[in-house]
């Protein structure tokens, strides 16, 4: 066996401390279908072993009629037959009926307590995720490897209802055909026992294993999965049909298909020769009970009836056994996946440094001295690469900051940073002099409006997506308020374009912005530029950030973008990252960010008249227009 698999067993003791959460998991989201399903599961489990003990009692009444003789026989023969023959056959009738009547019952149970639990399941984990302000492990590689795996745990309301039906129940009714077998010799329900103990082992193993090789594999597993999106995904269809790309993913996707196939195989093939070793080891286990049975019977030691009820017991044993062996690859299953899903949830917490509760300082409607970028260095997590290096810069209250430099100077990381989506590796960020950690998240956060380079197409109707920007939405505000929303909804796309998107949508505000949807639309990239601008500008932030605004706006949109612009920022805090020089010049400062630091800051007209980095950068593109 080899070290991780051991090792995995080994562990597993302690993985079933998880099984208890899983199960009140299951349990909070229905609690008396839960109490009703594990009651008729026991129900359930109980009857095949009253049934092959009536069965017992049907044979031997038979054989008990037969020797009394035949139609002479002496007066009270039906009493006899009735009492001997017809009520127990009566009972193992009813017995067999009401197992037929309980299947449908506790199958319809367990799919909706697995409908139920699956919701709890999304539930926590968007509480989970809730628990993460910060980016420090979401944007780790390691995060999406444990967030691939966890797509797994939809099926664990599933697999804990398998382990109770096939599992707890399929114990019970072992236990019980065990309790009737030691009754015959005691030692016979040891051997069988020990005898399914490899089996079981070995079907554990099996699981363990394979599960091992596909963590190891997990990295194939998720580009197989992005090469397999590929090809339908709306994003890159123009550009993967216009370049013939098909083929070339899908060799990538053939090729890395063949080598996890190969590894899972070899896992495969030597589980299943495992498996059938210590198969053929019990079937030679039952074919000896089967032989104790039929020579205690020659011996005239059992009767018929017994005879019916061992060999029926040994062979419900022995699938028992076997099924049981299934029920442990699922609880294996299911305990992999809850240790993984409740570790996520424990360890849903801040990487970022957070005040105590209650103590965090509030941040004001308007700042009063701005922003301090006092010697701000920043890496990312398992990077040895300063992004940041002693920036020093000031964001005056009041006024508009610009900050130009090249791509991957760290602009859009010094927007994390302000957010508080990292904390900076050394130095401090000042906010009307109080460092950023000293601040409440919440309150912070509610006064600072960012309109991010990469921001997100929510699938929502149009006012939603503008109206999320606040810091409650239209549809979380009182009834008397609704209409004052609505009408900063409509403010906000006047001012940043996006009333022309609504005047052309089917149903206008309310039209849904994603073609998941029956009846929804798509929108251009100037067009959702234009809905991510409103959505900054309905929020009443003090500090306003504008990360790329108008990257895919076109020239007469940006111009009438910043002809309002300052309606916008009137008497607020705001910082504008561009390329284009056309929208930097307007800004009150300008910060020149170049390897890691601020290498120039003025005006306009004084980094011109510098001749400096800015001015050279200025020149080339103001260039070409002449």
């Amino acid at each position: 066996m080899s070290y991780p698999a051991f090792r995995a067993l080994r562990a597993l003791p302690a993985r079933l401390r998880f099984l208890g959460r899983g199960l009140a998991l299951i349990a909070a989201g229905a609690p008396g279908a839960t109490a009703l399903f594990g009651c008729l599961t026991v129900l359930a489990s109980m009857l095949p072993v009253a049934q092959v003990w009536l069965g017992k009692l049907v044979v031997n009444g038979l054989a008990h009629v037969a020797a009394g003789g035949g139609a002479g026989a002496a007066p009270g023969t039906a009493g006899t037959l009735g009492g001997a023959v017809l009520v127990p056959a009566a009972l193992y009738a009813g017995v067999m009926a009401l197992g037929s009547a309980l299947a449908p019952a506790v199958q319809t149970l367990s799919r909706r307590l697995e409908v139920r639990g699956t919701a709890e399941v999304d539930r926590r984990m968007m509480q989970a995720g809730e628990r993460l302000p910060d980016l420090v492990r979401i944007e780790r590689p390691a995060f999406q490897d444990d967030w691939n795996e966890l797509r797994y745990t939809q099926r664990v309301p599933w697999a804990l209802l398998t382990v109770v039906q096939n599992g707890a129940g399929t114990l019970l009714t072992l236990a019980g055909l065990l309790l009737v077998l030691a009754r015959l010799h005691p030692l016979l329900p040891l051997a069988l026992a020990a005898l399914g103990a490899p089996y079981a082992v070995a079907m554990i193993y099996g699981e363990i294993k394979a599960q091992s090789t596909m963590l190891y594999l997990l990295r194939t597993a998720r580009e197989m999965e992005y090469y397999a999106r590929l090809t339908t995904e709306p994003a890159p269809a123009k550009e993967l049909r216009i370049f013939g790309l098909g083929d070339f993913f899908l060799e990538r996707f053939g090729e890395r298909f063949a080598a996890a196939s190969r590894e899972m195989a070899g896992v495969r093939s030597r589980a299943l020769g495992l498996q059938l070793l210590v198969t053929g080891l019990y079937v030679v286990g039952v074919a000896g009970g089967f032989w104790y049975v039929a020579v205690r019977v020659g011996a005239g030691s059992l009767t018929l009836g017994d005879l019916a009820l061992y060999l029926g017991a040994i062979g419900q044993a022995g699938d028992r056994i076997r099924n049981l062996s299934q029920a442990l690859h699922f609880t294996t299953l299911a305990l992999v996946n809850l240790q993984r899903y409740f570790n996520f949830l424990d360890s849903a917490r801040p990487l970022i440094t957070l005040p105590a509760a209650g103590h965090g300082q509030l941040v004001t409607d308007r700042l009063s001295t701005g922003v301090q970028l006092d010697h701000v260095s920043f890496r990312y997590p398992e990077s040895g690469e300063l992004v940041l290096d002693g920036v020093v810069g000031t964001l005056a209250a009041g006024t508009v900051t610009a900050l130009v430099g090249a791509n991957g100077a760290g602009k859009s990381t010094l927007v994390k940073l302000l957010s508080r989506m990292y904390d900076p590796t050394s130095g401090r960020i000042l906010l009307d002099g109080v460092p950023l950690d000293e601040y409440d998240l919440d309150s912070l956060r509610s006064r600072i409006a960012v309109v991010y380079q990469d921001f997100a197409r929510f699938g929502l109707t149009l006012r939603e997506n503008i109206a999320v920007g606040a810091v409650g939405t239209v549809a979380g505000r009182a009834a008397d308020e609704v209409d004052d929303g609505e009408a900063r909804v409509e403010w906000a796309a006047r001012w940043a374009g996006a009333d022309a998107v609504a005047a052309r949508l089917p149903l206008g505000y309310d039209t849904e912005l994603t073609r998941r949807f029956r009846g929804g639309v798509d929108l251009s990239g100037g067009e959702w530029q234009k809905v991510a601008l409103a959505r900054g500008a309905i929020r009443d932030a003090a500090l306003v950030i504008l990360d790329e605004p108008t990257a895919a706006l076109d020239a007469e949109a940006e111009h009438q973008l910043f002809e309002r612009f300052r309606e916008l920022v009137a008497g607020k805090t705001a910082l504008l990252i561009s390329h284009r020089f056309s929208t930097v010049r307007m800004a009150d400062h300008i910060l020149v960010l170049e390897g890691g630091r601020i290498l120039e800051s003025g005006s306009h007209e004084e980094l011109v008249a510098l001749g400096g980095r800015y001015a050279s950068l200025y020149e080339m593109q103001a260039g070409r227009y002449r």
